[in-house]
């Protein structure tokens, strides 16, 4: 059975199994938890059937679907995000399926009610935002901008082997990838890790290119920067360089006058 099948089978359950919850079948749905959830109540289950309302959603989409299984077994868990837009409001159902032989059960299971869809939410507009979107995408422009002088400058200077070296490592990002959610201001560090010890953040870390967007699993945009250490630090040597060579020219200048 490809992978591809049991993801769309996840997808199926996940569906059957909300509209059991707005049904208020919680019987049927508690069946489905996996323990490590907790219980579940009839009164936190019927706060979540409430927001679907009596008439059936107009739309439902698949907002996203990965899953990490052993191709052999078929043992594994699967995230899926889908959207039903329903009377007034759109809702996303985030969800996480744990899979083991023939047992399905869900050790995620979330509803984040919106008052537009995530196509909207989500639609870029440059207009509007706040000064830390707005410092970060100056930050992000100028590391490109400096990124590529350093490249025109190597391609000017260098032949051959060196020359082409030179050009292709420099957008290479040697440092933890801050990134930045354009519609939110959310900030993180992509390569971070979290575990039972906190989030974890390595001291170097590669992204080629060191700068470029993004979308996040629900279709947001967000930029990224890493800095370019290998073109900062060639950029120094030529301006160090340059520098030497210029000093006798302006000392003779200075003694001529």
């Amino acid at each position: 059975e490809a992978p591809d099948s049991r993801l769309s089978d996840d997808v199926a359950l996940m569906q059957s199994t909300i509209a059991w919850l707005a049904a208020k079948d919680f019987t049927a749905v508690r069946d489905r938890l996996d323990t490590a959830m907790g219980p579940a109540s009839d009164e936190t289950l019927d706060g979540m059937s409430n927001l679907f309302g009596a008439a059936d959603p107009a739309s439902i989409e698949t907002i996203s679907g990965t899953e990490t299984r052993n191709l052999q077994t078929g043992a594994g868990n699967s995230r899926i995000l889908l959207e039903y837009a329903v009377t007034g409001k759109w809702l996303v159902v985030d969800a996480v399926i744990n899979t083991q032989a023939a047992s399905k059960r869900f050790t995620r299971l979330f509803i984040t009610p919106n008052k537009q869809s995530l196509r909207e939410l989500n639609a870029f507009h440059f207009f509007g935002k706040g000064p830390l979107q707005y410092l970060f995408l100056a930050g992000w422009l100028t590391i490109i901008a400096l990124t590529a002088f350093a490249m025109a400058i190597s391609f000017r200077r260098h032949t051959g082997w060196r020359r082409w070296a030179l050009i292709l490592s420099m957008p290479l990002g040697l440092t933890p990838t801050v990134a930045v959610n354009w519609n939110t201001a959310q900030i993180w560090v992509i390569e971070a890790v979290s575990n039972s010890a906190g989030e974890v953040i390595p001291i170097f870390a590669f992204r080629y290119p060191m700068a470029m967007f993004g979308h996040t699993e629900i279709h947001a945009v967000y930029l990224y920067i890493s800095a370019p250490l290998i073109a900062l630090g060639y950029l120094c040597w030529h301006w160090s360089q340059r520098r030497r060579l210029l000093a006798p020219l302006v000392s003779g200048q200075l003694t001529a006058g």
